[in-house]
């Protein structure tokens, strides 16, 4: 018969409880993050739903505007960029297809916010007639990188420069 030693049972008893305590602290620790995830999601603000006045619309409107003509621009940047000889073929397929993806972001988020007035719904179209063309057109420099027609690409992003201007000017107009 073997003999039992307390000591080494009492280790191998404490390794378990602080397993399961350490095990306990992970589950408590992921809780609290969802927890605090959740909250978060709560608490900022979604452009998404209706708006109570033409005011806050047209400013959701500036604002949309502001964010097509950022992504619009890098388009065109990296369009040009490419046809001049210093750009690789993938990277510029990727920055013009996270600008096309950034420009259709953009327009559906705005899309789903409901207009307070039939003024509001002029402008409305206006800025929607706006994204789609400097959508279609990112889209077409975007199928032109991925074809490898980089040396094309300025003159295929020609028409997102009159995007630009129209979105820079859709801006001005309501400030």
């Amino acid at each position: 018969m073997s003999r039992v030693d307390a000591a080494r049972i009492a280790e191998m008893s404490d390794t378990g409880a602080s397993s399961r305590r350490t095990k306990a602290g992970g589950v408590v620790v992921v809780t609290v993050l969802l927890l605090l995830s959740l909250l978060a999601w709560r608490v900022v603000p979604h452009p998404i739903g209706a708006t109570r006045t033409y005011d806050k619309y047209r400013g959701k409107a500036v604002t949309t505007a502001k964010e097509a003509e950022s992504a619009a621009a890098t388009a065109l940047l990296i369009a040009r960029t490419a046809s001049a000889g210093n750009a690789f073929g993938p990277y510029t397929s990727r920055m013009v297809s996270d600008a096309e993806e950034s420009l259709s972001g953009v327009q559906g988020t705005f899309n789903s916010i409901q207009p307070p007035d039939a003024r509001a719904d002029e402008l409305g179209r206006t800025l929607d007639t706006l994204l789609g063309d400097a959508v279609e057109h990112v889209r077409e420099v975007r199928i032109a990188a991925r074809r490898g027609e980089l040396a094309e690409l300025r003159e295929i992003a020609r028409p997102i420069a009159t995007d630009v201007r129209k979105l820079a000017r859709f801006q001005e107009q309501h400030p």
